[in-house]
């Protein structure tokens, strides 16, 4: 009766465990998981398994990443990883009843699963890692199963090279979980401590093989453990950006423009995403004040050997969508090479999106063909280039990475009609550079046909014409709206009688361009 009664018991805390870490990562980091596939490129072929042989934990790394593929399914990440938690979780209640913790094994066993399942919330922390304590937890009860005390040291000593090259780092608690057992058992000296001196042996053994697997001192006793874990729980921030990276790259316009207003998030990557969506359908002058601008930063985002690796692998993006061919792959190819692992399934797919506007149908392929050995990302679940050919700039230019004016001058005269006007124009009008905004739009959008002036437009060419002292026949040449000039000069007048002071304009004026003109200031989001 006791021991169904413990059955019972565990029955119900491991299905509770799992519907929790289901429930966790599902409701609240369900994007988190999504990002972390798109962190690797796993490939089904021969020699991709064989790479996996130059470094140690080759089968937990090679299992994790296997698993960390069902990522890409809705639902698939938080079930994976919570089917994961779970045989880690029933493996550690197996192991501590084996060492004779029995009575309180199933609660006690939650701790070191718990553990393992808050790291989960790091970027950096994969599935290798859990898959290399299973294969340790795995290891030490087949082990348990020798008896003779000398065959239990001669037989350890043989385990621990093969541990070591198929789980990595965690097999040092093998060892450890020998003599814990071995102590538990009692029986003569002999066989309570021999297996002790299997503990030293497995911490000299990775400085022994770390040459052969070209690893530092600190990679020997780590691997395949992320060396930075930044793992800080529920970030709802970080979760919010990377939900807008992974619906961008679905191609998800509306649904990036919704959660980006929805976040309320003081943010500049967070800024970039929404700019970029509402470009997309052919609104950023009009939604451009209407939510966090960090200056021309919500635009661009600064790829500089400052920068985060997550922020350069953002910034393709907005080059993609501009038509930018030159700029998005120099881009994707940064995001690429400094991504944790040096390789992307998603920067893959967007450099051959890329080469394919571009026209290199040959190098495209070539990206498809590798795409086609995964599991998930072949060739018929991608979509194919957005149709923006007359926009794509074909020259080489010189230009830096961060001289934005000139990548988007040379957009906008190779298609004055495509979406890096706009842009030009808006980045001009973050920056506070009022004459350069009225020169480009004299230049590129002033009497176009059928073209309708956007608000803010129509505010910032007021600033500049009243500065200048406009004719009324050249006020008349731009197509103002009656009642923006109106407006114009009414906050003229309490601009003036407030004495340069915020709070009478703002419940009017709060969210145009006069105000912003005047009053915005930079403050970094959080």
């Amino acid at each position: 009766m006791p021991a169904l009664t413990h059955r019972r018991a565990l029955g119900w805390i491991a299905a509770g465990w799992a519907v929790c870490c289901f429930s966790f990562f599902q409701f609240l980091l369900p994007y988190h998981l999504f990002f972390k596939e798109q962190m690797q490129l796993f490939l089904l072929t021969w020699e991709y398994f064989l790479s996996y042989q130059d470094k140690p934990a080759w089968l937990a790394c090679y299992a994790g990443d296997f698993l960390t593929q069902f990522f890409y399914l809705r639902g698939g990440g938080a079930a994976t990883l919570s089917l994961v938690l779970l045989v880690e979780y029933l493996l550690t209640v197996s192991v501590l009843r084996r060492i004779g913790w029995k009575r309180y094994a199933a609660p006690f066993a939650l701790l070191p699963t718990g553990v393992d399942a808050f790291l989960h919330c790091g970027l950096y922390y994969g599935l290798a890692a859990s898959t290399s304590v299973i294969l340790t937890l795995f290891a030490f009860l087949l082990f348990t199963q020798i008896k003779p005390p000398t065959w239990t040291l001669l037989g350890g000593l043989l385990v621990l090279p093969c541990l070591h090259a198929m789980a990595g780092a965690s097999f040092i608690l093998f060892p450890v979980l020998v003599a814990i057992y071995a102590w538990r058992r009692g029986g003569s000296g002999l066989r309570r401590y021999v297996p002790v001196l299997l503990i030293p042996v497995a911490l000299l053994y990775p400085t022994v093989a770390r040459p052969c697997y070209l690893l530092t001192i600190g990679q020997a006793y780590r691997y395949p453990f992320p060396s930075s874990l930044n793992v800080r729980g529920v970030d709802a921030v970080r979760e919010t950006i990377l939900s807008l990276a992974v619906e961008a790259g679905r191609g998800n316009w509306g649904e990036v423009g919704r959660r980006a207003a929805a976040s309320g998030v003081s943010n500049a990557i967070v800024a970039y995403y929404a700019n970029i969506a509402s470009s997309q359908q052919g609104r950023l002058a009009e939604d451009l004040l209407s939510r966090y601008q960090p200056f021309a930063g919500g635009l661009f985002l600064p790829v500089s050997s400052q920068s985060g690796w997550l922020t350069i692998s953002f910034s393709h993006e907005v080059w993609y969508h501009l038509g930018d061919v030159q700029m998005a792959q120099h881009s994707a190819m940064l995001g690429m090479i400094f991504s944790p692992r040096h390789r992307s399934a998603q920067m893959l797919r967007r450099l051959a999106e890329i080469h394919r506007l571009g026209g290199d149908a040959a190098v495209a392929d070539k990206y498809d063909r590798i795409l086609d050995a995964t599991l998930f990302r072949r060739r018929m679940e991608r979509r194919e280039a957005p149709s923006c050919e007359p926009s794509v700039v074909r020259k080489d230019t010189l230009r830096t990475a961060s001289d934005y004016v000139a990548s988007l001058e040379l957009l906008a005269d190779a298609h004055p009609g495509g979406p890096a006007v706009d842009y030009l124009l808006c980045y001009h009008l973050l920056n506070k550079d009022v004459a350069a905004f009225a020169s480009a739009y004299d230049h590129y959008r002033k009497g176009r046909p059928g073209d309708r002036l956007p608000h803010i437009y129509a505010e910032a060419l007021l600033i500049r014409l009243a500065a200048g002292q406009a004719s009324v026949e050249e006020l008349q040449s731009y197509d103002i709206p009656r009642e923006t000039i109106v407006a114009f000069m009414d906050y003229t007048r309490l601009y003036e009688q407030s004495g340069g002071s915020a709070g009478r304009l703002r419940e009017r004026f709060g969210q145009g361009y006069w105000f912003y003109y005047h009053f915005a200031t930079y403050e970094t989001g959080e």
